[in-house]
């Protein structure tokens, strides 16, 4: 699983090294930290872009809803992981991306599961490696029902 890289985006620190010393545990070293969510779309774009990005469900309504609005315009977006609960219905942002047509891989809660990460992580590198990356969302929503 080294051929991954993530970006991690959370409202908290401690959460951001949290989730960026599991993926090291299960052997993801390409592990990138944004603290402004406004940057994560010119991440995107620049170098090698991330196979999944983590973003938490209590990310501030409006950039949160502006995020997914963006990159929904983008060519290229990666698979996305939510980790926390949302504060309400109407700001579940995991089942805002689904709505969207954004390639939702999952939802990890508080406190983190380490076999749900490894799960998660090991699956979205078996498709990443075998799938061009337009490609990847259909069958991924497919093979995580």
């Amino acid at each position: 699983m080294k051929r991954l890289t993530v970006l991690i985006h959370q409202q908290h620190p401690y959460h951001q090294l949290t989730l960026h010393q599991a993926c090291n545990a299960q052997g993801v070293f390409d592990v990138r930290l944004v603290d402004d969510l406004r940057t994560i779309p010119g991440r995107l774009q620049a170098g090698r872009a991330p196979d999944l990005l983590m973003l938490d469900q209590r990310m501030p309504s409006s950039a949160g809803t502006a995020l997914l609005q963006r990159l929904r315009a983008e060519r290229k977006v990666p698979a996305l992981l939510f980790t926390g609960q949302a504060d309400s219905p109407c700001h579940d942002f995991a089942r805002l991306a689904q709505q969207q047509g954004l390639w939702v891989v999952g939802e990890l809660h508080w406190p983190l599961s380490a076999n749900a990460l490894r799960m998660i992580l090991q699956r979205l590198d078996g498709i990443t490696r075998s799938l061009p990356l337009h490609s990847r969302s259909e069958v991924v929503g497919y093979a995580c029902r």
